[in-house]
Formats: structure tokens, sequence, C-alpha cells
């Protein structure tokens, strides 16, 4: 563990409030530069740290206030002889609701710079450290009183730069400052902020972005000129938009896309030589909502928001300026996880092509510091969102690091009763059955790919906790029982088709298969009995499921089971889960699909994220060919409609103007303005990663093993496709054509050291080449398309 010096302050508390930006800085001299000089900090819930004027880095990590991520920065070369200064920007949010309950906890900001005074020396020869000797004060330039954007995210804020007065520098005079107030110890029991934790992934990635397209100007009483200077590639020395609001009541407007969802910090340059004051409205379509205000100060005005935004469209319009202003530049800090390999796919289907790579951006303007469920609304790590972002980050980035780091997040915020809270990173009441059963899907899933025996040794107490609830939730007749109970979210699907009534059939097939799970998990940790009895508690659920929840026909399974006999809804949702976790026989599942799903004899389905099963079990089955046609309807269709991420829900059969919205019916809470709805959702991008290992053919879901299936397979009018999937011990290349005699070539060059598999490959051929494997063969078309059949 960090020795920690530094304490935890914040300003006095006679001044503390909510949407609260304050500022700490700390002075100190140097005679000697030092050899290595490290500054670790972290803040509730925000930082900002700047050293002798220049900004260093932000952060922290979201974070539950248990288990607080710390930063660290090297900063000699900020140093210089003579006087220099430490200075923090940190924000609280406060004691508002919030849906999700993230920014919870005090105010707060821990700050520590150890000079060091050779390069490799162990122990520091200076410490600055926070604590009642640093300089506080609440933020001149932040207005606290700003309104909320909405209930599921912060404030507006609202920037003064005429109060911007150098605080940063060495050389200011803080003599006028209050001393901060010392909030808690480091890592102390008693502390809101008990376990510092270190950083436990690469800093993100930063680049800056501009808006590619101009979508309109409006002059509003006012005039505006070369607003198309702002433009990417459309920038010329001594040029920017000119706007003139000098009129009484003049609003001149600029609308840019970016062209696709963008997460970062915007800002701007603007010369007003007599102020004024700018708005900053953003959107992921066109219905834009005024975020930032800056009330600017005569002369040049290089302005950047403190909070994060994510957008595709970005409106400055501007207000009370004596004189004209001129905008020079406009660009946003574009931020997401350094993900330093990036696979490839394409076929010879465009369609298909671009899906693939609307997939690949979802999931990474989604993947920050932990997985985001959207980046716009609320940010938040939803348990099954991360676990369908993991499979893409398999077979597309080969960099599992924040896999590994968001399933943990999600551990250590285990309720006291064992489940696993459906969101996170921070503790909330949020309470998914299911998502608690995706959770150890994801563990899995993770294990199996990396082979992170440390990793399940650290969770395995949090697992048999888990199975501890699981088994508590259970009838007499070991049913998953009471999931709509007050309180609980019994997801599924976000569909209102599903008849969610105490035994719910989809929640104990999860059940059933989460079991099965614990079953080839334990022997990993030695407890082989253990894993018996897992299995053996399994296959008695399976056995229960199959007789009390299957209609009359003997085919369908009813969507729940009360005293009152089984429900008449019967849905594709439920039924898929079944086959998806094992329940429903193979024969059973073919009959199902041919006869009821393809036949669309059961309410549609219209949200993203079920889609993974669906598409899953279909790859499964002999339904390649059905599985594609889905995918370029409801993605297609998106496409067709504009998409450049990928839409929370979407119901294709709505007129084609129609997009996500609250005013529109894709979602079931149609018409609850209060909830905004999402254009760039990661847990839609599924058919990434199923293109990859199932019509390319790469499936390096067990490469933890050391193992790698070749399996591809040719669907409709497809005759090639090619692509490549990193791994951490190097990269995959893969390619199929069709041949002159009708089959299909096979090529793949792999890392020596993994064993594979091509079980669909006839004529197989492998040969070393200097730490890989090329490896060659033939196959037939394996895509099938069912008829119906009575």
């Amino acid at each position: 563990m960090e020795k920690w010096a530094a304490k935890w302050i914040w300003i006095q508390e006679r001044d503390r409030g909510n949407n609260q930006y304050v500022e700490a800085r700390k002075t100190f001299s140097l005679d000697n530069l030092p050899g290595r000089s490290l500054v670790r900090i972290t803040a509730n819930q925000e930082y900002k740290l700047y050293v002798n004027g220049i900004e260093v880095g932000r952060g922290p990590s979201p974070c539950d206030n248990d288990s607080q991520y710390f930063d660290s920065y090297e900063v000699t070369s900020y140093l210089r002889l003579g006087a220099n200064a430490i200075a923090v920007t940190a924000y609280n949010f406060g004691t508002d609701m919030i849906v999700t309950g993230q920014r919870q906890g005090p105010g707060g900001m821990l700050c520590q710079v150890d000079l060091y005074q050779e390069a490799n020396s162990e122990l520091p020869e200076r410490t600055l450290a926070t604590g009642d000797d640093w300089k506080c004060r609440i933020s001149p330039r932040y207005r606290s009183d700003s309104i909320r954007m909405h209930l599921w995210g912060g404030y507006r804020e609202i920037y003064m730069t005429h109060q911007e007065d150098g605080w940063e520098q060495p050389e200011y005079d803080d003599q006028g400052w209050g001393s901060a107030s010392v909030v808690a110890e480091a890592n102390a029991p008693d502390s809101p902020w008990p376990r510092l934790l270190a950083r436990e992934i690469p800093a993100l990635k930063e680049s800056w972005v501009r808006p590619t397209a101009l979508l309109g100007e409006q002059a509003y009483l006012g005039t505006i000129r070369n607003a198309d200077s702002l433009l990417e590639g459309a920038w010329k020395d001594g040029e920017g938009a000119v706007v003139d609001a000098s009129s009484p009541g003049s609003y001149p407007q600029m609308t840019y896309d970016f062209d696709r969802e963008v997460v970062g910090y915007p800002g701007l340059s603007i010369d007003a030589p007599e102020g004024g004051i700018v708005h900053l409205f953003y959107g992921e379509g066109l219905e834009l909502e005024l975020t930032d205000t800056f009330v600017l100060k005569k002369g040049e005005n290089v302005l950047q928001t403190f909070g994060r935004r994510a957008f595709r469209y970005l409106k400055i319009a501007v207000q009370a300026t004596p004189v004209p202003v001129t905008v020079s530049s406009l660009e946003t800090r574009f931020v997401h996880y350094p993900f330093d390999d990036i696979g490839s796919f394409s076929c010879g289907d465009e369609k298909l092509n671009r899906i693939w790579e609307v997939g690949k951006y979802t999931t990474i303007v989604n993947s920050q510091n932990h997985f985001e469920d959207c980046p716009y609304r609320e940010g938040a790590l939803w348990v099954a969102d991360a676990v369908v972002m993991a499979r893409v980050v398999y077979q597309t980035f080969g960099d599992a690091r924040l896999v590994r780091k968001s399933l943990l997040q999600s551990a250590r915020i285990q309720n006291e009763d064992g489940s696993i809270p459906g969101t996170g990173p921070e503790r909330n009441s949020f309470m998914l059955p299911d998502f608690c059963a995706h959770w150890l899907f994801g563990v899995k899933e993770y294990l199996d790919y990396s082979g992170d025996l440390e990793f399940l040794a650290e969770l395995w107490p949090t697992i048999m906790r888990l199975a501890e609830w699981f088994e508590k939730q259970e009838a007499e007749d070991g049913l998953f029982a009471n999931a709509n109970r007050d309180g609980w979210w019994c997801f599924i699907d976000w569909s209102d088709d599903i008849e969610r009534n105490d035994k719910v059939t989809a929640i104990s097939c999860y059940y059933y298969k989460f079991l099965r799970f614990l079953s080839e998990l334990a022997p990993r940790m030695g407890e082989k009995e253990r894993a018996k009895a897992f299995e053996a508690k399994a296959n008695a659920l399976r056995v229960t499921i199959r007789e009390l929840m299957r209609t009359s026909d003997g085919i369908h399974f009813a969507d729940s089971l009360t005293d009152n006999g089984l429900s008449d809804s019967v849905t594709a949702q439920t039924n898929f889960v079944a086959i998806w976790s094992g329940v429903m026989e193979a024969e059973e599942a073919e009959h199902f699909i041919r006869n009821s799903y393809l036949v669309r004899k059961l309410p549609p389905i219209k949200g993203a994220f079920f889609y993974h099963i669906l598409l899953e079990t279909l790859f499964a089955y002999p339904f390649s060919e059905e599985a594609v046609e889905e995918i370029r309807y409801f993605w297609g269709s998106m496409l067709d409609r504009g998409a450049t991420t990928w839409w929370e829900t979407f119901d294709p059969t709505l007129p084609s103007c129609t997009v996500p919205s609250p005013y529109m019916g894709h979602t079931p809470t149609f018409m609850q303005a209060a909830i905004p709805v999402s254009f760039s959702h990661g847990w839609g991008a599924s058919p990434t990663y199923l293109l990859t290992r199932e019509i390319l053919g790469v499936d390096v879901s067990r490469l933890g093993e050391g193992r790698l299936d070749l399996r591809p397979r040719a669907v409709g009018e497809l005759t090639w496709a090619k692509g490549v999937v990193p791994t951490p011990i190097g990269n995959i290349e893969a390619s199929w054509t069709l041949s002159e005699d009708g089959k299909f070539e096979f090529e793949a060059r792999i890392p020596q050291s993994l064993q594979w598999s091509g079980a669909s490959l006839n004529d197989l051929e492998a040969i070393e080449d200097e730490g890989y494997t090329k490896i060659s063969g033939k196959f037939e078309s394996r895509g099938q398309k069912y008829s119906c059949v009575s």
C-alpha cells in the first residue's frame, strides 16, 4: 500500500453545498530540480490538476467511495527553479437526487507531491501533501446555482471568464484565500473514502476533433459570417466565424455536425472585444439541449467545459455582444479507452461491413474509464451492457483490461445480501435479478478468454456470496421466486410484452446457466465436490423448469408461473433464453425457431440488447442465414435512418422518418420526456463480435486455454470475407473466398503457440513460419436457409 502523508481536504464546512467547484493550491520553491517528481491525486468526484499553470491531467476514474481511485503523474518537466505551484480544481455534485445513484459522497480532494533527488531514489527527499496548510476557496469562475441537465446527470455549467485571475500560477497572491479544512485521513477506516486504489487501466486516449459539417446558421436579428471556417479542413490563418449579437434581443446561432458521436470536452477560442454571452447546446440527435454558458471577458477567451459531454451535434448561440465576436476555433478533446490494436472485418456485403464498423465505433465511445451503457444520459456501468461489449473487445481489440476492471468494480459494490447491483460503479438500489446472473456470465467469459486465475481467486468469495443469494430466492420447487417484488426491476429485455409475475421463466433459466457456470468454475479453485453439487443442483432445476413452465403444447415456455398457474403470455425472449441457457432440447429449439419465431407468431423484439441472445442462438443452430438476415434488417434499418452509433432500442416498423426520441414509439418509456433516449448504446454492438466469430470464423473465446476455433461459414450471396483479430499474443489473420470448384478456400495465420481446431474444414494443411502457423483448408457453405414446416 502506498504511503500517504496527504489528508483529504475541502472548503470550510459552513461553505459547502451542491454543484460546487473548489480551488486549492500550494506554492513551494526549488533550489535544484528533482530527478523524479510524482503527483498522486484524487477527488470526489472530479479534479483538474495544474502544475505552474499548465494542465497536467484530470480524473479520477468514477468509483464507489469505499474503493476510491487515484491517479499518478510524473511532473518533473513542469517544474522550474524558484517558485512553483500545484493547483487543483475539484468538483462535487452534492446531495441532489440522481436516478442511477451516481456522484455520491461529500466533497474532498487528496493530493501528494513526492520529490526524489535521483530518478531511481526509493524515498522522497521532500513531500508536499494536502492539509490545512493548503489554500482553498470556492471557485469564483463557476456558478453553483445553475439548474440540472436532467435527473440522470449533472448540472449545466455557467462559467464566468471575467473571474479568471491566474490563480494557477506560482506568482499569484493567495493571501486573501482561506485555509483548507481537513475532511479525513488517507485510508482511514472512518473516512468517507476508506480505501485508495491506484488506477487499474491506462490513461484515456485523447485526440482533438472538429465538426465536419455546418447544418445551419440562423441570424435571429444578428449577423453571422464565415461559419464554415470552423469545420475540419477549412481552417485558414486569420479567419474565423464572425458573429454580431449587438442588436437588442438578437440571438445568432450556428449548428455543427461532428459526423458521429464524440465523448469529451468541447473548447472554443473567442475574441470578444467588449464581452458577451455564449451558449453551447448539444444533442445526439437534433433535439439540442442548452448545457454550457460562458460569460465572456473583454478580449481573448480560451474556453473548455469542465464536465464531459457526449454528442454528435453542437450549436453555438451568441447573446449581448456590444461589438462582433470572432470564434477562431471549435474543437472537442475526444476521449476513450486506448485500445492499441483494432481488428478488421470485411466481406462482399457492404451493409454488413458498415454494421461491423458502427458496432466497433459504438464500443469505442462507450469504453471510457469503465464500460458505459451510454455516455450521454448517465455514463453508468450497467452489468449486462458491459458483458456484451466485452465480447466485442475479445473479437475486435484484444485488450481485456477494461473488462477486468468493470467486472471488479461491480463486485466491489456487492450488496450485503450477496446480490450484485445492476449498475455502478457506485453503490445504488438498482436490483435486476437477471443482471446478477449476467455478471457471472461475464466473469466466466473473461476467464475463458484471459486464463486469469488470480482474478478468479480474488472474486471467488464474491461469487460464493452471490450463489448463496440465488439459493435464498428459491421456492420449495427450486424455481427463482418473486422476481417482480417491490424495489426490483425484472428486466430480461426492454419490452412490455413479457409478463413478469412471481416465478419468471427467464430468470430461472438464467439461474440454471448460472449454476452450470459455477460447476465449471469451481474446479479451477480446486473445489471439485462443490462443483458436483452445483452440477446436481443445475440438473434438478432444469428438470423442474421443463416440468412446470411449459405450455400445454409441450413446446413453448410461458413467461411466468404464479399460484394461478402459467401465464397466457408466451414471448420470443422467454423461449430464446430457454434455448440459450440450455433448458430447451435441440429438437425443440429448432422446431420453435422454425414454426414460431420465423413465422412471426410472437411479439417482435425491439431492443438491441436482447438480440445478442437471439443471434447467438440462431448461429448455434442451423439458422446462420436467418441470423444474418436479422442483422441486415434490424441494424441495417438503423443505418438507413442515419445511425452512426447504435441506438438503445429501435422499432423498424415505425415510419422511416422516426429516430429515437421521448415522443416517438421506439421505447417502452414512450412519452416519458424525463428519460432521455440514447443514440449510442454499447449493448447493441453484438453484430460486430458475431460477424467476426461466426462468418469470418475466428472464435477466440477460449484463448485463455491456448485454444482457437476456426469455423468459417458463407451465407447468402457472400463469396468472400477477410479480417484481423488482435490478441495479447499476436494478431490472427483470416480470409476465405469462393473457388472455381464451388467450395470455399480458407486461410489463416495464427500465433504458433495456439492450439486450433477446424472441424468444418477439409483438406487441411498447416505450415510453421517464424512464430506463426499458416493454415489452409476448404469448406462448404453452412448458410442453409430453413423453410417453415408444420
